[in-house]
């Protein structure tokens, strides 16, 4: 089931919102450029607060995203707000210091270790996991899928400053949802979230500004066929 049988065609084609809010159904934000479509995954270069606008209720059946760690109050109360809004579930990546998201689970990614400034504080080699919402709670995998700490690796040349590892984001999307499921992750980098998306069966949205690593995630996901 593609796309274009789905939620994701009505906005492709025209856009989507919330009209409760408004009245009225606007057209999609001209800063939403779709870079790379097959029919079941959308990259599209744009801005994270005017696609989530954009989309209606219970859109996806899960945000899976890493936001940038330096949001304002206001951002961050507007994301908090939109995540519920547009999917069922959510899995936010974050600081241990700068925790913003409501959930009853969370879980630790160890980074490998690097080269740090340490001239005026600890270096921090641990982000945090927030799971929250009604995601999927598959029981069909092996119990060490579900520990809460998790030692992924980057393979390769990574292509984004803060890129996470592919093996990570298949076994959060395998653990929490199901194929043909909705994936939004509308700080999407340089497209992991997408590539373990497409690999697991899983139908996926994502939206990034920055041109360059927008490019590098249509590249990617096109790589794979």
């Amino acid at each position: 089931m593609g796309f274009r049988s789905g939620p994701i065609a009505q906005w492709l084609e025209q856009g989507t919102h919330n009209a409760s809010v408004g009245g009225s159904i606007p057209s999609r934000p001209t800063i939403i450029e779709p870079l790379y479509d097959d029919g079941s995954v959308v990259v599209a270069r744009g801005d994270a607060f005017d696609f989530l606008e954009s989309l209606v209720d219970d859109f996806a059946a899960a945000v899976i995203t890493d936001p940038p760690y330096d949001l304002d109050g206001d951002e961050i109360g507007t994301l908090d707000r939109q995540f519920a809004r547009v999917a069922k579930g959510k899995i936010v990546f974050m600081p241990p210091e700068n925790q913003w998201v409501n959930s009853s689970q969370f879980g630790f990614w160890v980074k490998p270790i690097s080269t740090k400034n340490t001239s005026r504080k600890y270096s921090r080699f641990v982000e945090m996991i927030f799971f929250g919402g009604d995601l999927a709670w598959n029981t069909d995998r092996h119990w060490s899928q579900y520990t809460n700490v998790f030692t992924d690796l980057v393979e390769g040349e990574t292509e984004h400053p803060y890129e996470k590892p592919l093996s990570l984001m298949k076994r959060l999307i395998l653990n929490h949802t199901t194929p043909g499921q909705i994936i939004v992750d509308p700080f999407c980098g340089s497209g992991t979230t997408l590539l373990a998306a497409k690999q697991t069966g899983r139908r996926a949205v994502g939206v990034e500004i920055d041109d360059a690593h927008c490019r590098i995630a249509a590249s990617r996901l096109a790589s794979l066929g």
